[in-house]
């Protein structure tokens, strides 16, 4: 049966190379579909008899193929692709959960392009997917020059086979670097919070139960120690959100109605929204598709922004307006604030970049940074206009439910 995932998952470029998914697991699909949707036009098939249908009525450009099907295999499929002379050239990725080599060797002996592990890591999938394209464009443009270049043409794909087999080596040390030092983040992080809590904990206890004995200056020392503590714990969280989202770390994706969350952040934020004396306006916000928590952290981090980064004896004044442009909606977070000059719009969205002095505005320098991992981790992006001294606009754009 031709099965197409549901949902925003399902959309793909109107033209662009023809990518046949063939797996009986739906969430495999949908996991394969998001990750190579911007590569080209996709089609689905559960079941092998249903695959070589689709291929007989339109040969693709690549079939990603599941190796073990109930039924007919992925094998017994991939052997009809290579008996049919209009689908023998066709790249075919096994996707498999084994690993061993003797499975490989089997599975490359009758013409397996390539083969993806599972669990699926993006990076790899997305490089593979491309690299066997590029290939079997190169391969088609081969089949039409004369002969006079095919020798030219033959030399530049053995090239591009070596570039492939560098950049596949090259690509699985980047993804085993980046899980170690995601590991070591999480590990240093929880190491450096357990003895930072207990003197954050302590410092506040002294300060209780003997701050009034103790004189002027000493409990201003205590004040800048547990600030000091509490920012330092800030830092290690953000150090780690920051981590896993340039890990491609994240969830599967779920219905988030922005006006609900908006709530909850007022009711988080409600004692530096009075502290402040702000004035927010919020319109009605609609349902996009996304990660709950990634959300609330992105829209935390600009509306914390929008309450700080104000002149002395201003109150903040914040509007939250929405639109919708091509199936993503649009919300802008426009403040009156110290707004950002030209030479600080080149580091805005820079990890630890600081564009003011940390004694008149405290931070850890990657909230904005994290703000635009969260944003792109969601297929979206956020942008900011701003004049000095007039206020800024950050505009973030969000697949809608």
């Amino acid at each position: 049966m031709n099965r197409t995932p549901a949902g925003p998952e399902a959309d793909t470029p109107l033209a662009g190379p023809d990518i046949l998914i063939v797996d009986d697991d739906p969430g495999m699909v949908q996991a394969l579909a998001r990750v190579i949707r911007p590569l080209g036009r996709l089609r689905f098939a559960t079941q092998g008899q249903d695959a070589l249908r689709l291929m007989a009525e339109t040969p693709p450009d690549l079939v990603l193929l599941d190796a073990q099907m109930p039924g007919m295999s992925g094998f017994e499929v991939l052997d009809a692709i290579k008996r049919d002379q209009r689908l023998a050239d066709i790249p075919v990725i096994f996707v498999t959960s084994h690993a061993e080599a003797s499975f490989e060797q089997t599975g490359l002996e009758k013409g397996a392009a390539d083969f993806i592990a599972k669990p699926i890591r993006p990076a790899i999938v997305q490089a593979r997917v491309r690299t066997q394209l590029r290939l079997k464009q190169a391969n088609d443009a081969l089949k039409a020059v004369a002969a006079t270049d095919r020798l030219n043409l033959a030399q530049a794909l053995l090239e591009l086979r070596q570039s492939h087999a560098q950049l596949q080596k090259t690509a699985e040390e980047l993804q085993h670097a980046n899980e170690g030092l995601l590991q070591f983040v999480r590990i240093s992080s929880h190491d450096l919070r357990e003895p930072l809590n207990t003197v954050v904990q302590f410092v506040g206890l002294v300060e209780e139960d003997h701050g009034g004995d103790l004189p002027q200056d000493a409990r201003y020392h205590l004040k800048l120690v547990r600030h000091a503590g509490e920012r330092m714990r800030t830092l290690l969280d953000d150090v780690v959100r920051y981590a896993r989202l340039q890990n491609g770390h994240s969830e599967p994706r779920s219905a988030v109605a922005l006006d609900a969350l908006m709530a909850e952040l007022c009711d988080a934020l409600a004692a530096q929204l009075s502290t402040t004396g702000a004035q927010l306006n919020i319109q009605p916000l609609p349902v996009v598709s996304g990660h709950a928590s990634l959300l609330s952290q992105l829209f935390q981090n600009l509306l914390s922004n929008a309450l700080k980064f104000v002149p002395p004896g201003q109150a903040p004044h914040i509007d939250i307006s929405v639109a919708s442009d091509a199936g993503m909606a649009i919300i802008t977070v426009k403040d009156n604030g110290i707004g950002i000059s030209a030479e600080g719009m080149d580091k805005l969205f820079q990890p630890f970049s600081r564009l003011n002095l940390k004694r008149e505005f405290e931070g850890s320098g990657l909230g904005l940074a994290i703000s635009r991992q969260i944003a792109e981790a969601h297929g979206g992006r956020i942008t900011v206009t701003s004049t000095p001294g007039g206020g800024s606009a950050f505009e973030v754009r969000l697949p809608l439910a």
